[in-house]
């Protein structure tokens, strides 16, 4: 472990210098400094083997318009190279990692004064497999000509534009005009049709296919193999980090990490751990298993005795699968709600009985779908497309009995009596033909042990960075989230460099009611909305999609007419078409949910006023959520203070970083929930928000903010006074 060298803090300074002298506006702030020197620092002490304390981490709360992108990846790059290391930078959403790759990556290897190459990766999903188009669009191709050639064939309009599709999508791949990305297509592709065409990694024959000199896939592996930064997104980092090999990304020993939005980091480390388990779609699969067993062994592709595996692991998991739904049903857990978590986050006894059968057998499937695989690979090396197809085959199946093993694994795992419980339950599902279907779940509580496993403890060194990681000025609630340990933890906090006091006012009306009363409340904002939009690009955002669309559903006629809602078009083309009004002279609201809290840009008109329908509080009945907060009350804690409200504090910081992107932008924050100033916890809530200038409306029915001033503890004087400027409403 070496310090930071002479060599290196050149290299940093006059990479920082070239960007100044290379962006117009640019400008190096003391606050983007502090930031080069926390993750510079941080690079400098690799992780060492057996060391406990997180000298390798750092964690960075960096306003928005304090240019965190380039004040992190600067140092990086420097770093990375130096000591012989690569570099992934992470995002969570879409938007961000397009950000980074498309316009952050190409300034700086314009500019800076080491040359350095870089590449994005993604998932697999996300290119074609060209074994499978070739094999779909071949038949698609059959169909359209034969339902040219016989005008009674049967065909579907869905099939008819799904088999079209996959032409035009073959010869376009053919000619050269796409590449195989998705993100990178013409026009979009249904989600079924393009399952079609994605391979999973067991059913790929890699180097062993005829078509791999072709592959999207490895071609843009190989870009990232060779790349100096690595442009990711937190589920792929994730996922590489869990692979045993073969992984898109380099292993984390040899990493550098600057993870951006880190906030949403720990929620990506749930989803990462949790299961969910279609009891009817799991029959159909092994249904199609079957006799994808009996063609194989017909083409000489699976020996008998593989079939006949087969067939004993489809007796037992289909007698297994098929006892469950009747269980369930009668126990008429479902008649008001069709999510249910399961008392004590543990399995009923008879269905432990069935899922030990079912996940013995499935255990013994993938035992031998996995030597049918390794045959397959042998014989399929320089062979042709048959051959290829059956590995595919066998791959697909081989996937699905791996995660049917790992779903029922977590579903029967025994908690541990001292740590987090794994959160337990069950969906009632409506099934094709009016049948009804369930989907046993399973999701890790806490979050904090993955991320070890995974990250910390492997790492060569992180740098986490968001500009919401905070709560009331705390990084503790981030840090329990995330599993690290504070104590020699490296930590920043650099304030947004916007005026907020100057330019901006945060607006509490006057309300007759509370979102405890959900249906008067909700009247109430769409009394309210018609006299507060008044501006012509404004972004409301709900707490709960019920309550947006039952707004929408009862706005006056004109205001519905320029009011888009979240979810009624893809969000990038509701975006650009809000901009576009806005272009043209025109007015533009947009409904969305906390979603669009997070990574959407819309400075200057495009929006300059941001409304909050209510405080962003989590939604009470999910099942992790329920099992979380009840696991830390037994322990004689408050769930409500330890994390209902400084996460709903972090929601509503990125609400109000909707409104000013840039150092010329003005507006508006109104939040539409008076509880932040009667409750006692309204104040944790209100100091994390920026110093904007404050106006709290007299309450219609009287002596609302004098009885506040009256009778809550000391410090809500403060609260209403000192660093907070009450101004009447008629400013």
């Amino acid at each position: 472990m070496e310090p930071l060298t002479t060599d290196e803090k050149d290299a940093i300074r006059a990479g920082m210098k070239a960007l100044q002298d290379g962006i117009e506006g640019f400008s190096v702030r003391r606050a983007q400094l502090e930031m080069t020197a926390t993750v510079a620092h941080t690079f400098a002490h690799e992780r060492e083997d057996g060391e406990d304390a997180p000298r390798h981490l750092a964690v960075i709360e960096a306003g928005t318009g304090t240019g965190k992108s380039f004040g992190a990846l600067v140092p990086a790059l420097v770093m990375a190279r130096s000591r012989g290391k690569r570099l992934v930078v992470s995002s969570s959403t879409v938007a961000l990692q397009q950000q980074y790759a498309h316009k952050d990556a190409p300034a700086l290897a314009r500019l800076m004064p080491e040359p350095f190459t870089f590449a994005i990766a993604k998932g697999r999903r996300r290119y074609v497999c060209p074994l499978k188009l070739d094999a779909w669009a071949e038949e698609a191709q059959r169909q359209e000509q034969a339902a040219c050639e016989d005008a009674g064939t049967a065909r579907s309009r869905d099939d008819a534009r799904r088999q079209r599709t996959l032409i035009r999508l073959a010869q376009d791949f053919a000619s050269g005009s796409w590449c195989g990305d998705r993100d990178d297509l013409h026009e979009p592709v249904p989600e079924d049709t393009w399952n079609q065409i994605v391979m999973d990694a067991r059913g790929c024959g890699a180097n062993h296919c005829a078509h791999f000199e072709r592959c999207p896939l490895y071609a843009a592996r190989k870009a990232v193999a060779e790349a100096d930064l690595i442009i990711a997104n937190h589920d792929l980092v994730l996922a590489a980090a869990g692979c045993e090999g073969g992984s898109t990304l380099p292993p984390p020993e040899q990493t550098l990490y600057v993870i951006d939005e880190a906030h949403g980091l720990p929620l990506k480390a749930v989803e990462h751990g949790s299961v969910r388990q279609t009891l009817g779609g799991a029959q159909a699969w092994i249904a199609e298993l079957l006799a994808a067993s009996e063609v194989l062994v017909e083409h000489g592709h699976m020996a008998s005795e593989h079939r006949d595996a087969c067939g004993r692991f489809g007796a037992t998991a289909s007698a297994a699968l098929g006892a469950l739904p009747a269980r369930f049903e009668a126990t008429q857990a479902f008649a008001e709600k069709r999510v249910r978590r399961l008392r004590g986050n543990v399995l009923p006894g008879w269905a432990m009985e069935q899922g030990l059968k079912l996940r013995e057998a499935a255990a013994a499937l993938r035992d031998t779908l996995t030597q049918v695989r390794e045959d397959l690979l042998r014989q399929t090396l320089g062979a042709g497309l048959p051959a290829m197809s059956a590995l595919a085959t066998v791959g697909h199946y081989l996937g699905r009995a791996e995660r049917l093993v790992g779903a029922w694994e977590l579903l029967l795992q025994q908690d541990e009596g001292q740590g987090a419980p794994v959160a337990r339950w069950v969906e009632l599902l409506d099934a094709p033909g009016g049948r009804i279907d369930f989907a046993l779940c399973a999701a890790p509580v806490d979050p904090a042990p993955t991320l070890r496993r995974l990250l910390w403890r492997r790492a060569s060194a992180v740098v986490l960075m968001s500009a919401t990681l905070t709560s009331s000025g705390r990084f503790d609630l981030f840090l329990s989230q995330a599993g690290i340990e504070p104590q020699g933890l490296r930590t920043l906090r650099v304030a947004s460099p916007f005026d907020y006091r100057g330019r901006a006012k945060l607006v509490i009306p006057a309300m007759r009611t509370s979102p405890t009363q959900p249906q008067a409340h909700t009247a109430e904002v769409v009394d309210m909305l018609p006299k507060l939009i008044d501006t012509r690009g404004t972004l409301v955002l709900f707490a709960s999609a019920q309550q947006m669309h039952d707004v929408h559903a009862a706005l006056p006629p004109a205001l519905k007419a320029i009011t888009l809602v979240q979810g009624a078009m893809p969000k990038p083309a509701m975006l650009a078409h809000h901009r576009e009004v806005i272009d043209q002279g025109g007015s533009s609201v947009i409904f969305g949910l906390q979603s669009l809290a997070e990574g959407v840009d819309l400075p200057g008109e495009y929006c300059t006023h941001v409304i909050s329908a209510k405080l962003p509080f989590s939604v009470p009945d999910s099942p992790v959520e329920e099992a979380r907060r009840e696991w830390i009350e037994s322990q004689g804690r408050s769930a409500f203070l330890e994390v209902v409200v400084p996460e709903a504090s972090i929601r509503l910081t990125q609400q109000a970083g909707r409104l000013l992107r840039t150092i010329h932008d003005s507006g508006r924050f109104t939040i539409l929930d008076r509880r932040l100033i009667t409750k006692r916890w309204g104040r944790l809530l209100l100091d994390s928000l920026p110093d904007f200038q404050l106006v709290v409306e007299k309450a219609s029915h009287g002596g609302e903010l004098a009885d506040l001033r009256e009778s809550d503890p000391p410090g809500n004087a403060e609260l209403l006074g000192g660093s907070r400027v009450i101004v009447p409403s008629s400013a």
